[in-house]
């Protein structure tokens, strides 16, 4: 701790060229803890998905309804203990931006197969006895001022015979304790949106099935699947998890951009941080002389140097981080992510070590190498 005073005198020496290398190496972890940031937490949000909930979908696309007379059968295979159809559509409430998605499920199945749901007995049996109730998520409630017992209307694309905008009676809110998904849709009866609506009546975008034994849901999916096989509407049944991987996949390889961008972001940073420090110790050549005739040995002047580096990619790379910490949880409402995963921070941290080592090992093998005679006279 006694040199500490000098590797930070030495950090600050030029404070123009530190401010720059401060900048470069924030914007880099800022960038690096955003996009791994994100992918770890979706990973992670896959990873506590419900083994026992299995969406039943088309086999030719998800998009693809399915009729409603595919229900009952679905419920009849064996280890399926609930099943709900499900159709969701976009709603604007007031003007547009203000969207109220709307889920169209049946009630009591729903609420029963998704516990993380939280809504109160009383709730959920007042929206079955009700047909044109509806229980909102509560991150809606306050964003727009509901309560229960107000009349939502929403505008949508999903037209009514009557012409009408869906008007629903709230009954009750719902939170997501879990925070694996925000609470912002506004769930409802599916039959009272099916019998209202004009296109694609007696039909839903796909079933979710509950399996009894989580540890046998693989098997349920396989059963349901191969009762429908040959026939005029194949299935295709996947867990929640491959369900929501198989949808993040065929918008983009997460993978593969977040390894691409941040690997050509470090590869420049580190050229940059390098010519930057090598600069540094080019013009401090007569100071480390002067360190050495005062008895500072060839190996504690290459520590120095090492830990002059070290010092200072941590210190950008922990701001980069923090303040990509902060910014992570504005995509709760997307994905459900409430903090930066703590691997990130570790991975960021070992990344800034690893940059430092790199970049200051030319610096500190010249200052081990360097000769007093040499460096006094500044050659």
């Amino acid at each position: 701790m006694k040199y500490l005073p000098l590797v930070w005198a030495g950090i600050w020496r030029k404070k123009s060229r530190a401010i720059l290398m401060l900048l470069q190496i924030v914007s880099a972890f800022l960038l690096f803890g955003l996009l791994q940031g994100l992918n770890s937490g979706i990973k992670q949000a896959i990873s506590k998905t419900h083994s026992d909930r299995l969406y039943v979908g088309s086999s030719v696309s998800l998009g693809d309804p399915l009729p409603i007379s595919l229900l009952p059968r679905v419920k009849s295979v064996p280890g399926v203990s609930d099943v709900s159809p499900l159709v969701q559509f976009p709603g604007i409430y007031q003007k547009p931006g203000q969207v109220i998605p709307i889920t169209a499920v049946d009630v009591a199945s729903f609420f029963r197969m998704f516990p993380d749901y939280d809504a109160s007995k009383e709730q959920v049996q007042a929206l079955v006895n009700q047909r044109t109730g509806g229980i909102i998520g509560a991150d809606a409630a306050k964003r727009f001022g509901l309560k229960v017992g107000d009349r939502l209307t929403l505008q949508s694309p999903i037209a009514r015979k009557d012409g009408a905008a869906w008007t629903f009676d709230l009954v009750g809110t719902y939170t997501v304790p879990s925070g694996m998904t925000a609470a912002n849709a506004v769930v409802v009866n599916y039959d009272f949106v099916n019998e209202a609506r004009v296109a694609n009546r007696d039909t839903a975008i796909l079933f979710i099935a509950h399996a009894a034994n989580p540890a046998n849901a693989a098997g349920v999916g396989l059963a349901i699947d191969n009762a429908f096989a040959n026939s005029s509407h194949e299935t295709r049944t996947q867990s929640e998890g491959d369900l929501i991987a198989s949808q993040i996949q065929r918008i983009a390889d997460l993978d593969f951009i977040v390894g691409g961008i941040v690997g050509a972001v470090f590869f420049a940073l580190l050229l940059a941080v390098s010519a930057l420090m090598m600069q540094s110790i080019r013009e401090r050549v007569p100071e480390l002389g002067v360190l050495k005739t005062l008895g500072f040995s060839d190996r504690l002047v290459m520590t120095l140097i090492l830990s002059e580096a070290i010092a200072f990619c941590v210190f950008s790379a922990g701001i980069g981080l923090a303040l990509a910490s902060f910014l992570l949880p504005m995509a709760r409402a997307q994905i459900g992510i409430a903090h930066m995963p703590g691997i990130v921070i570790a991975m960021g941290i070992a990344f800034a070590v690893v940059l430092a080592l790199f970049g200051g090992s030319v610096p500190a093998w010249r200052g081990l190498k360097l000769q007093v005679a040499d460096a006094l006279a500044d050659r």
